[in-house]
C-alpha cells in the first residue's frame, strides 16, 4: 500500500489526486482507504437518553425525532397499552439504544432490560432455532454448482411481530412519560427487543407464516424451509437465521418473488 500524500502547500491537491487514483484503480487499497475514512468520521453518539438532552439543538432535535419515530412504530403495531400496574407485579425496565446508520440515518431503538424479568412469571421457554452454519454452507455451495437464483431479505422490526403469551409490564420510556400518567406502565402485547422470549416468539410467528404460505420445514434443520410448486415442480428453498432470510429458486425469479 502506498504511503499517504505528504502534507504541505499542495496537500489538498495531492490528497484529491490520491483519492481519484484509488477510486479509479479500486482493489484492496481502495477498500482500506474507505475503511480508514469511515473510522475518522466523528459523530456524537449518545450512550443514554440523558446524553441527548445535553447535545446541541440540531443534534438533539434529530435524536428526539428518531425516538418519536420508534414510539410511533410501536404504537402502530399495537405493541403495548397504558395500564395501572397490578399489585404484586414488578415492572421490566428499558433503555434507549442509539446508532447512526451508514446512510446517515439516526436510529433509536427502545430495548427492554431482559435481565430484570422473573422466570416463571415473565417468561418460561427461551430456546429459538436457527439454521446450522454447516447447512447454510452446503446449500449455498449447491446453489453455486447448480446456478440457482438467490435473493436475501432482512425483516424490518422482526421481533415486533411476535405475540406474547405472558403478561409483561414495562416502565414507560425515559423522556416520554405521558403527562398526568407518569405512574402508569406499559402492558406489552408484542415482543420487544431484548426480552428473553423475543427470539422464540419471533421464530414461532415466522414459522406459522411460512407454513401458511405452503412452505414445509426441514426435519433435519429447523432453519430451512422449502416450497415445491405442484404444476411447474419449481423448488424454492428458504434459509432463515433469526430475521435474515435467503431464498433460492431452481428456475427464475417469478415464484421466488411471489413467495417473498
Amino acid at each position: 500500500m502506498d504511503a499517504p500524500p505528504p502534507a504541505g502547500k499542495s496537500a489538498t491537491t495531492a490528497i484529491t489526486n490520491h483519492m481519484v487514483r484509488l477510486a479509479r484503480e479500486g482493489g484492496a487499497e481502495h477498500i482500506f482507504f474507505l475503511l480508514a475514512l469511515r473510522a475518522t468520521e466523528t459523530h456524537v453518539l449518545p450512550k443514554i437518553f440523558k446524553d441527548v438532552t445535553k447535545l446541541q439543538a440540531d443534534s438533539k432535535k434529530r435524536w428526539l425525532e428518531s425516538c418519536l419515530e420508534e414510539l410511533k412504530s410501536l404504537k402502530d403495531r399495537d405493541v403495548y397499552e397504558i395500564v395501572d400496574l397490578p399489585k404484586g407485579r414488578k415492572v421490566v425496565k428499558n433503555c434507549w439504544v442509539f446508532n447512526i446508520k451508514p446512510d446517515g440515518h439516526y436510529r433509536s431503538r427502545l430495548v427492554a432490560k431482559g435481565f430484570s424479568q422473573v422466570e416463571g412469571i415473565d417468561f418460561d421457554e427461551l430456546f429459538s432455532s436457527v439454521v446450522c452454519y454447516e447447512t447454510a454452507r452446503l446449500l449455498l455451495a449447491v446453489a453455486a454448482l447448480e446456478d440457482l437464483d438467490i435473493q436475501s431479505v432482512d425483516v424490518k422490526t422482526a421481533y415486533l411481530y411476535g405475540d406474547l403469551d405472558e403478561k409483561i409490564y414495562m416502565e414507560q420510556p425515559e423522556g416520554f412519560k405521558l403527562p398526568g400518567k407518569e405512574n402508569k406502565v406499559w402492558r406489552l402485547h408484542k415482543v420487544l427487543y431484548s426480552l428473553k422470549q423475543a427470539g422464540l416468539s419471533w421464530w414461532c410467528t415466522m414459522t406459522k407464516s411460512m407454513l401458511a404460505l405452503g412452505f414445509k420445514r426441514c426435519k433435519s434443520d429447523a432453519g430451512v424451509y422449502y416450497y415445491r410448486d405442484k404444476k411447474t415442480k419449481v423448488l424454492v428453498i428458504a434459509i432463515v437465521y433469526v430475521d435474515d432470510v435467503c431464498f433460492m429458486d431452481t428456475k427464475g425469479f417469478l415464484l421466488l418473488n411471489e413467495l417473498k
